[in-house]
Formats: C-alpha cells, sequence, structure tokens
C-alpha cells in the first residue's frame, strides 16, 4: 500500500501541472482540479487501508495540523454563512479551486503525506516535480516562438502560458521550482555532468519565467532568489566550510552571469524598467493608451474588496463568491478601465480575498496557517523561500490548482523526513466495508460530476454550432448526472427557448435562479432567454426587463447593465424609461460611446437636433470611426437651418 500512495504522491506532481484538455468546459483548471480530487480519493482510501492494518497512524500529529484545523473551520464557517453555499462547497464553476470541497482535499493530503515521507520519497519528490517543470518551461519556451500560436485566441507568443493556463499562474508554479533547483545546482560537485544538466534546468525555468512577462512573478523570483542566497551564505559561514563556500561562490556568480544575459537579452519587464523605450509614434495611440495599466486595475478592485468586508466583516461573503457579490461594491471607476465589462472572480489578491468572502475569521486564519508554515519551513532555506514566492506572487494574484497544492504540500518537506512510528494494533476487519462503501461512493459521484462537466462542454460547443437539439440533448445528460448546477440550467433555458419551448425554458430558468440567486450573470441570461421568447410571445419581453431590473439591484454600478435595460426599453417604446437608463450607464462611464450614440438617436427620433448633436459629437470623440454617428450629424446640418 505504501510504495502505491507514494506513486500516487509522485503522480499528483509530475502530471498536475501537465494536464490540459479541451473537453471539459474549461482547458486548464478544472481537469486539474478534476485530477486532484480522483487521486485524493485514491490516496485516502489506500491510506486508510493501511491504517485499519496498524501499519500507520490516521493522520501526522504536526505543528501545522491545529492551524490547518483552524483556517478549514472558517471557511466550514463561512460556507455556512454563505450568500451561495453551492459555489462555496464546489467552487465557482469555471475554476472549482478555492472551494470548501478543495481545501479538504489539500487539507487531506497533507495530514497523509508526512506519514510516507522518507528521505528517499522526499528526494524523488522533488527530482519528480523539477522534470515535470522542466517539460512545462520547454513548452513555454517553445510556446514562444511560436509552437501553438495558430491554437491560441491570445497573442501566445508574447506572453507564455505553456500548460498552465495564463502568464502569471505560469510564473508562479516556475518561481516555486527555481529555489528546488538552485539548491540542486549548488550541491552538485562542480564541472560534473549533474552539475550542468541542474544548471541547464535553472536557466531554462528563468528563461520561461522572462518570457511571460509577469511583474509579480519575477519580482517574486528575485526576491526568493536574493534571501535564499542569503540564507545559503549564512549557513556556509556557520559551518566554516570555507572551501564549500568558494566553490558555491562561483556557482552562486555563474547563476547570476546567467540571470543578468538573459535579462537583458530578451524583452521583459526588467529590461523595459532599465531601458525604457520611447512609443514609436507610428503606432496607433488607440491600440496602447486606452490599455488600464493592471496596477490601476488591481488598486480599483482592491477597493472594493475592502468595501465588501467593511459590510460582511466576520465571516465575509462565502467563499468562492466573489463573482457575485464584488458586483455590490464594485467601484465605479472600474468602469473607466479597459476590463470594465471582464467577470473579475477574484480579487487578485489573494489576501484581500479572503478577507472579502471569508472576512476576518477566515482572513486571521489564513495568516495563521501561513506564519505557522513559515516557522516550520524556515529551518530549510529551499523550501522556507519556496514557499515565500507563492506568498508574494498571490499578493497580486491568486491561487490556482497547481500553487494551492504547493502551498499546503511544501510544509510536509520542511518536517521530518522519517515515518512516524507507530505500534498501533490491526483494527476491526470490518472497518474495510465501510471505508470502501466511502470510497466506491466519491468515486461515482466525482465521476459523475466529471461526466456532467463533458456533456456540458458537449452542449456548448454544439450550441456555438447551432445545432441546438444535440446541444439539448448533451445539456440533459448533464443535468441528469448533477442536477443542483445552477450554470446547466440556465444553458438548458437558453436552449429551450433558442427551441421555442417557452414552459421548458422559463421552469429552467426559475431553476437556475433559485439554485443562484446572487449570480449577476444567470440574472443577464434569464433577460436573454426572454428576449428569444419574446419572438413567440411579447408578454415575455417584460419579463426579460424584470431580470435586468434585478440586475441593477444587484450591480448597482455596472454601466453595461444600464445600457442593455435601456435598450430593452427603447424597444419596448418607453423611451422615458429608456433615456433615464442610458443616463445612468453615461453617469457611470462617462466614455461610453454607444450609449452616447443611442442617446443621439433617441434625441433625433424626437426631433431634439442640438441634443442629438451634443451626443453624436461626443460619441465620435470615443469613437471617431462611427460612420453612422457621422452620418446623424450630416443629416442634422441639414435639418437644423430648417428647425428655426
Amino acid at each position: 500500500m505504501t510504495s502505491i500512495i507514494q506513486f500516487l504522491y509522485l503522480s499528483l506532481f509530475f502530471f498536475t501541472p501537465l494536464i490540459f484538455t479541451s473537453l471539459t468546459s474549461e482547458l486548464f483548471e478544472v481537469p486539474k482540479m478534476y485530477f486532484v480530487y480522483f487521486t485524493t480519493i485514491f490516496i485516502v482510501l489506500f491510506h486508510f487501508l493501511n491504517w485499519i492494518r496498524g501499519e500507520t497512524p490516521l493522520f501526522s500529529k504536526n505543528k501545522l495540523s491545529i492551524p490547518l484545523l483552524i483556517f478549514f473551520s472558517s471557511q466550514l464557517i463561512s460556507t455556512f454563512f454563505s450568500v451561495d453555499p453551492h459555489t462555496s462547497i464546489f467552487g465557482y464553476y469555471s475554476r472549482l479551486n478555492g472551494g470548501l470541497l478543495s481545501f479538504g482535499s489539500y487539507s487531506l493530503l497533507f495530514l497523509i503525506l508526512p506519514l510516507y515521507l522518507t528521505q528517499k520519497f522526499r528526494d524523488k519528490t522533488i527530482n519528480i516535480f523539477l522534470i515535470s517543470g522542466f517539460l512545462v518551461s520547454t513548452f513555454g519556451i517553445l510556446e514562444h516562438f511560436g509552437v501553438d500560436k495558430n491554437m491560441w485566441v491570445q497573442d501566445v507568443q508574447s506572453r507564455v502560458f505553456s500548460t498552465l493556463g495564463q502568464p502569471n499562474w505560469l510564473a508562479a508554479y516556475l518561481c516555486i521550482l527555481l529555489p528546488f533547483a538552485l539548491d540542486k545546482f549548488l550541491k552538485s560537485k562542480i564541472f560534473s555532468l549533474k552539475s550542468f544538466l541542474f544548471l541547464f534546468l535553472v536557466s531554462n525555468l528563468y528563461l520561461c519565467l522572462l518570457f511571460t512577462k509577469s511583474k509579480s512573478g519575477i519580482i517574486a523570483a528575485i526576491i526568493t532568489i536574493v534571501i535564499y542566497f542569503i540564507l545559503y551564505f549564512i549557513n556556509n559561514f556557520k559551518n566554516k566550510n570555507s572551501l564549500l563556500f568558494t566553490r558555491e561562490g562561483r556557482g552562486v556568480s555563474l547563476i547570476i552571469f546567467i540571470f543578468v544575459i538573459l535579462s537583458l537579452s530578451i524583452n521583459n519587464p526588467i529590461k523595459d524598467y532599465l531601458f525604457p523605450q520611447k512609443i514609436s509614434s507610428s503606432i496607433d495611440q488607440n491600440t496602447t493608451l486606452n490599455i488600464t495599466p493592471s496596477e490601476d486595475l488591481r488598486k480599483i478592485v482592491w477597493t472594493g474588496s475592502l468595501d465588501l468586508w467593511k459590510r460582511f466583516p466576520l465571516f465575509g461573503t462565502g467563499p468562492e463568491t466573489f463573482a457575485y457579490s464584488y458586483y455590490w461594491t464594485r467601484p465605479a471607476s472600474h468602469n473607466l478601465t479597459s476590463e470594465w465589462d471582464f467577470l473579475y472572480n477574484k480579487a487578485h489578491n489573494e489576501y484581500l480575498n479572503y478577507l472579502a468572502t471569508t472576512g476576518s475569521f477566515g482572513f486571521l486564519s489564513y495568516l495563521f496557517l501561513i506564519i505557522t508554515i513559515l516557522t516550520i519551513t524556515f529551518i530549510n532555506p529551499v523550501v522556507f523561500v519556496s514557499f515565500v514566492s507563492i506568498l508574494i506572487t498571490n499578493f497580486a494574484g491568486f491561487s490556482v490548482v497547481i500553487t494551492s497544492l504547493f502551498f499546503f504540500l511544501l510544509p510536509a518537506f520542511a518536517l521530518t523526513v522519517l515515518p512516524v512510528k507507530t505500534d498501533q494494533k490491526p483494527k476491526n476487519k470490518l472497518l474495510y466495508l465501510p471505508i470502501v462503501t466511502l470510497f466506491l461512493f466519491a468515486f461515482i459521484k466525482l465521476s459523475s460530476f466529471f461526466t456532467a462537466d463533458l456533456a456540458y462542454n458537449q452542449s456548448l460547443n454544439s450550441l456555438n454550432r447551432q445545432q441546438n437539439i444535440t446541444a439539448q440533448d448533451f445539456i440533459n445528460v448533464a443535468l441528469y448526472l448533477r442536477p443542483q448546477e445552477a450554470v446547466y440550467r440556465s444553458q438548458a433555458s437558453l436552449i429551450a427557448a433558442k427551441l421555442n419551448q417557452p414552459e421548458l425554458a422559463l421552469s429552467q430558468s426559475n431553476l437556475a435562479i433559485s439554485l443562484s440567486p446572487a449570480s449577476t450573470n444567470l440574472w443577464k441570461e434569464r433577460a436573454q432567454v426572454f428576449s428569444f421568447l419574446s419572438l413567440v410571445d411579447p408578454k415575455y419581453f417584460n419579463y426579460a426587463i424584470d431580470a435586468l431590473e434585478k440586475c441593477t439591484r444587484l450591480a448597482p454600478t455596472d454601466a453595461k447593465t444600464y445600457f442593455l435595460l435601456g435598450k430593452f426599453y427603447e424597444a419596448a417604446d418607453k423611451q422615458d424609461l429608456a433615456i433615464k437608463n442610458y443616463q445612468q450607464a453615461l453617469f457611470l462611464k462617462s466614455n461610453y460611446d454607444h450609449t452616447l450614440f443611442a442617446l443621439g438617436e433617441i434625441y433625433f427620433s424626437q426631433k431634439n437636433y442640438s441634443e442629438a448633436k451634443k451626443y453624436f459629437e461626443t460619441t465620435l470623440i470615443y469613437a471617431p470611426t462611427n460612420l453612422d454617428a457621422q452620418n446623424y450629424l450630416d443629416k442634422i446640418t441639414s435639418l437644423l437651418p430648417k428647425s428655426r
């Protein structure tokens, strides 16, 4: 059993960063999370069988056990008070990581790992995740040179993301591995084949990191590497090992030389900071100046996160509910950014994310967990700085599956590497039955969830190809396997509406809203459903308006919702209400060219040409290529003299 468990842990570290597939509804995080879930239930099964046989304690007892229990309790309590308990348990649908279920998995993995972590297995695990990291970074480097440029909408050559799905996530992962690769290089015999291999690995990881162009990742790498070098030299100086000190000094000098050469040879934030370049005048300024700096975006989101915590100070709005609750305190200034209509499902700061979604209790328990881990890992410089890199990248980002896996399991590598001795007697063999039964239940349930996601993805693809009947067949499979998933209900409602099935569309939409009433997205999809149904029966048009009115209450600073509501009122020939909502959208987003144009059209239809002219002229300020606005101005120019 022990060898099987160790193999499963090795599989976790090796395969998790590599896994991605288009078969699931999301390419990267969803398959990674399901792989962790499946592996966890097998590890728990075999470990419990070992425990029944008296070969190991149930869980390891160490300094992190109580802080981990307190942290998990905070997530449990916050879930109980959550605005959407389903999301808090299973995680936000397109991410999954961060829900109560994921924390339970990571906690179990940590409590079990030290019982099997021999020195040999520890070294093997480090080698395994470094090999996996090498594969990931190599693919990232190839990505920079266009190996898969035609597969993605994003400019992947400019900022690589390899098998992780996002440049900042890849950078955070590489930062975790760099200290281990450095440690292997500095401890290997100089000029040996092993030393050259590890030097190549270090260079490979760092080069890929530069290709991500992740500021937070590069800053984290610099800080953690400096801390690692300082701690390493201090330890060597204490040991008075002058020869080793000198040899490692040469090794450090070589590493620094390589890092400097790479940093100055290719385009990356370090080179841009040291040698800023002027923007070429030939570049269309509209393509450069309208992009809001990420630092400014984060400040706005962080402000909304703090305001959300002030409204829910004790237990927050519930784990993984930021995508819903952020709209309640979203600063109006967010509308003036280049990502004004993006859905933010995280605070882009792990600490503020915990503060907003789990309140003071969750945030303080998280800090207590971190402080405990730092005290445990400080005796092991490489584990310590690797963990510190996670803390730094989390400040400007958030945890994903692979970083969460390392966050919870890295501390085990700083604990005793020998298995805990046990003289426990074998347990009653009758315990095999409930353990195996529980495993089968968990495995079947998890398999049904995973299969449901595959069916949901097929439904999405079929709907995009306008194969509505096929899409309905697939979503029915997903609903059969997982009937309590609001996302599936909303999808089923939309498909039914497109197939002119009003009763089914209405019932599915009602179920979706009842399952997740705080989701602004579901209310917008509900409005879309009723918009389709209004083509069959005009009464549904008012239902669509009601859904959008609900959206404005859930997201009072979302300019797009007011614009859509204005459009619906305009279509319903309620021009006063249309103008009112357009004006509110414009109040929230003064550069909203679509709203300016819509107001211009209304005033033109009312023959209020002076007002119409004002709005069309302002439209052209923000959208100079809008030919329709220019045509209206030409008409107004010819009409104004007649209106005097």
